[in-house]
């Protein structure tokens, strides 16, 4: 009998605790998953401090922009390096150099007109809104940016003339003036060995020669990529 009345005990209690799990309330959702991870293809800037600088309307304006190449356009050109030449020599390179990259460009029949920017046009500040406007006052919708670096090496002989090395690195970039995008980039590198001529004063203007040559043809390479891109756009 006592067996039984235990038995009786212990089977109303787990009863009793079932019923209780049962109506228990269920614990709280977990927290959603982050807005990065729901919304993947976000196009916002995760950094407010951007906003300061362009907005993520602009910036996606911009990236929609489609500028078309196969119309024919105007070209201005701005050399951002230094120029100065203390012989005629290297004037007349130079003046070589300058008219080889204007026939780089004019074979191309999508260039209706191309020139340099007038230096009274070139602004302090080269900065692209300074540089749009300089263009626009000469009704360029186009503007070829570039500027070069040189690094010289010397090579002394004991029975021969002495020889240099020039390397000249070009990077160009071109501009839509109406929107201020940039639609092509480009570098190129070009390597000169010389030596020194009876006509040479001394070596340094070997060494210039060597400069000037390297960097003729180093931005020569950056028009004909800048034709050759502009070719292929459909």
């Amino acid at each position: 009998m006592k067996h039984t009345f235990a038995f009786l005990c212990g089977l109303l209690f787990l009863l009793l605790c079932a019923g209780c799990r049962h109506k228990m309330a269920p614990g709280p959702p977990p927290p959603p998953p982050p807005e990065s991870i729901l919304e993947s293809g976000s196009q916002d800037s995760l950094f407010k401090g951007d906003q300061a600088v362009l907005s993520d309307q602009d910036i996606a304006r911009i990236l929609g922009t489609h500028i078309n190449l196969s119309e024919r356009h105007h070209l201005a050109i701005l050399n951002l390096g230094p120029q100065s030449w203390w012989s005629d020599e290297l004037a007349e390179v130079e003046a070589r150099n300058s008219s080889d990259l204007l026939a780089a460009f004019k074979a191309s029949p999508q260039f209706t007109e191309v020139r340099f920017l007038p230096s009274l046009l070139v602004p302090e500040k080269r900065t692209v809104p300074y540089l749009r406007e300089a263009a626009a006052r000469i009704q360029a919708d186009l503007l070829f940016v570039y500027n070069t670096r040189i690094e010289t090496f010397r090579r002394d002989r004991l029975f021969k003339s002495d020889e240099v090395h020039a390397q000249c690195i070009a990077e160009g970039v071109l501009l839509d003036v109406r929107t201020g995008i940039v639609v092509h980039t480009g570098r190129s590198t070009q390597n000169i060995s010389m030596q020194k001529t009876a006509s040479d004063l001394n070596f340094n203007e070997t060494m210039a020669r060597a400069e000037s040559q390297a960097r003729g043809k180093a931005v020569v390479l950056l028009a004909n990529s800048v034709v050759k891109s502009m070719g292929e756009e459909k």
